[in-house]
């Protein structure tokens, strides 16, 4: 019986190491998917991504489409003026990549917002979300 026990408590000990090293594996990467234009959840995905590019050496792409594409206009007066904790959307944007972030811009939603490719705030390309969103080991998260 004692010996029972010993193999069950080893078990469920070997069990626990196991999952917790999965679980605090490190991502190959992370998808941040940013669709809403609240400015809270804008600073959140850029200061998410910016923390894990500076802390994690992961890589992290921000995919914009929908109300967020007009942003991406380096021209665009809202993204110049729009801020939340000192930072207008166009810095936050920059502060992204300077620490090494990605940021694609739907290439579908450029059209409908009457925004021009070539007046993107430099560094964005237009885009589909690819195959990072898809790959083994990537996290997504949406804003």
């Amino acid at each position: 019986m004692m010996k029972k026990t010993k193999l069950i408590l080893i078990a469920i000990v070997l069990g626990l190491t196991f999952v917790s090293g999965t679980a605090s594996a490190k991502p190959k990467g992370v998808f941040i998917d940013l669709s809403s234009t609240d400015i809270f959840k804008i600073h959140r995905a850029f200061a998410v991504g910016s923390m894990l590019r500076n802390t994690q050496d992961v890589p992290v792409t921000v995919y914009i489409s929908l109300g967020v594409t007009p942003y991406t206009d380096k021209d665009s007066p809202i993204a110049k003026m729009l801020s939340v904790r000192g930072q207008t959307v166009h810095q936050h944007m920059e502060d992204f990549m300077k620490a090494g972030g990605n940021i694609v811009v739907c290439a579908m939603c450029l059209g409908g917002h009457q925004v021009n490719s070539a007046n993107l705030l430099p560094g964005i390309t237009a885009g589909m979300p690819g195959k990072m969103m898809m790959a083994p080991g990537v996290k997504l998260l949406s804003y």
